[in-house]
């Protein structure tokens, strides 16, 4: 997995706060939670491979600051232990999100139908990682209860840099799956 290097951070984190973005990050080690908590992230993101991490996690919930989890790579016994610990450290603000590991995933291999289920044997929010093609997925995961949405982003598909250009929303498309995920959610009446 490729990790942004810690010197990029100050200067990513000045430019979002000057834009009224909010920036976060996701530690990777207990050391990268104190180099975080230093540019004063209001909130962490955990990687799928890191969502049975119980040192990182203990550390992370002992900031206070609401945590958003990737499930793509843990089993129904592996987050309800990650849950139950959580909130056994206090951990209030819980998102789960559903994510398949494959890039690009298919709509049909992402299986959103989870999306109520993991709510109501987790009692916390749950959202969606989108690797899919598009913003469909996405959209529909709203339908489902999503209250969060994690989408990749890019400038432009045609680059191919990165691998995840494919799977990436453009400003366009960001904005178009902003806007219908909040209908959706108002006509349902989901907090989004």
């Amino acid at each position: 997995q490729a990790h942004t290097p810690w010197e990029w951070h100050k200067p990513i984190f000045e430019r979002c706060n000057e834009l009224g973005l909010l920036c976060f990050s996701s530690p990777f080690d207990e050391t990268a939670v104190d180099f975080l908590e230093d540019l004063e992230v209001p909130a962490y993101k955990i990687a799928s491979f890191e969502n049975t991490d119980i040192p990182l996690l203990r550390k992370v919930a002992t900031t206070g600051k609401p945590i958003i989890i990737s499930t793509g790579m843990a089993t129904s016994g592996e987050l309800d232990e990650t849950v139950r610990s959580l909130k056994s450290w206090g951990c209030k603000n819980i998102i789960l999100l559903k994510c398949t590991s494959t890039y690009p995933a298919t709509p049909e291999n992402t299986n959103i139908l989870t999306i109520p289920h993991m709510r109501n044997l987790f009692d916390v929010q749950v959202g969606i990682s989108d690797h899919t093609l598009g913003i469909g997925v996405a959209i529909a995961s709203v339908a489902l209860g999503a209250t969060f949405i994690e989408k990749h982003f890019t400038l432009d598909k045609s680059d191919t840099t990165i691998r995840d250009h494919a799977l990436s929303a453009t400003p366009e498309e960001f904005n178009q799956m902003v806007k219908m995920g909040r209908l959706m959610a108002r006509n349902l009446d989901i907090g989004v």
